[in-house]
């Protein structure tokens, strides 16, 4: 099924919750909608889902806008479409009956066996008589995510489906939600606060800030090429840095007050003194305890004034001190974050207060204005 929002607008008692919303959700892959809380996420989730009405703007299935649909072509249009809320409901009786619900709703003649079907897809036949009430969070949201998948929907929408789950419970929900889109062929819509799992898995990605998507694109393009402050610092880009385009030896740079970083010429700030933003990945620089002889760019030494461990990979947070282009001693007002591996801290012997040189090309800085 395909699924596309053109201008479209909500408002509750005058509050304007959703604006301009241009959007295509793509097919058989999984689709991401991330940001703050009061973004809207939910509130474009029930429009999406025919839950609830844009106030203006148009919702299209397959071509056909969704205001000029029939009550009957509405509901046909709803019965192919899945949603799984954070806290799904569960009714007071097994397991099993909660997934046969909407089946027996529909008057499937194979309520047993889709039933059995859908609890193995999520590893849950062996509770089948159980009751619901008396399941953990994570197994509530499986279950809640075989009685959808039991209807056999053609798009799935997930509300922060694992925003109370643990680790464990987590990592199921996700093995599954990658289930249903390789093996089922299944068009997935998550909203989530999790950026690990949008940049992991989510092949098209929103960013909503108050009620307007920012930007869009596959997750490379969003969390490695923000374009905005707004988006770089929400998607946790590693350096976000403000200055000033300069010409200096030949060299587009970028001024940042007490540093000059040198930036891919760019014809759209060839004005000189133009005010920009500017992302670079901690990925992107590499350390060494020696100059580096490269076609690098960018090089500097610096001070290391923190070390941060995350999970086995070492954020290194670098205060630039004398540059190894220039005789002029400088230093930055804004640091710079570098990631490294415990393996190769350790080797280098890394140590705050440490004396270290990082290196980065210029054609890996995001500029932006």
């Amino acid at each position: 099924m395909n699924i596309e929002a053109k201008k479209v607008c909500k408002s509750f008692n005058g509050k304007e919750v959703l604006r301009n919303i241009d959007m295509g959700i793509v097919e058989s892959r999984i689709n991401c909608a991330i940001g703050p809380n009061g973004a809207g996420k939910t509130t474009l989730f029930k429009i999406l889902t025919l839950l609830d009405r844009a106030s203006s703007g148009d919702v299209y299935f397959d071509g056909s806008v969704a205001s000029s649909l029939s009550e009957e072509q509405k509901l046909k249009l709803r019965r192919k479409i899945g949603v799984v809320m954070q806290n799904p409901f569960m009714f007071n009786t097994s397991v099993g009956k909660n997934v046969a619900y909407g089946l027996r709703l529909r008057g499937d003649s194979d309520v047993a066996e889709k039933v059995e079907e859908g609890l193995k897809i999520v590893d849950l036949l062996h509770i089948k008589d159980q009751s619901a009430l008396t399941l953990s969070s994570g197994e509530a949201q499986r279950v809640a995510l075989a009685r959808a998948m039991v209807l056999e929907p053609d798009i799935l929408f997930l509300d922060e489906p694992m925003a109370n789950l643990d680790p464990l419970s987590t990592k199921i929900m996700e093995d599954l939600i990658l289930k249903m889109r390789s093996e089922y062929k299944v068009t997935v819509v998550i909203a989530t606060h999790n950026l690990l799992q949008a940049r992991r898995f989510g092949e098209r990605v929103f960013v909503l800030r108050q009620g307007e998507i920012i930007q869009q694109g596959t997750a490379e393009e969003v969390f490695h090429y923000p374009n905005s402050s707004f988006a770089a610092e929400f998607v946790e880009v590693g350096n976000l840095f403000r200055g000033k385009v300069i010409f200096e030896q030949g060299a587009q740079k970028l001024d940042l007050g007490k540093i000059k970083i040198e930036i891919v010429p760019n014809t759209q700030f060839i004005k000189t003194g133009v005010s920009v933003f500017a992302t670079l990945r901690p990925e992107d620089i590499l350390l060494s305890l020696e100059p580096l002889h490269s076609s690098a760019r960018n090089s500097f030494s610096g001070e290391i004034i923190n070390m941060q461990d995350k999970g086995g990979i070492i954020w290194v947070t670098l205060e630039p001190v004398p540059r190894l282009s220039g005789s002029k001693t400088e230093s930055a007002s804004t640091p710079f974050v570098a990631v490294i591996t415990r393996r190769s801290k350790e080797e280098m012997g890394l140590k705050k207060g440490m004396r270290v040189y990082f290196t980065f090309k210029a054609s890996c800085v995001n500029v932006f204005e």
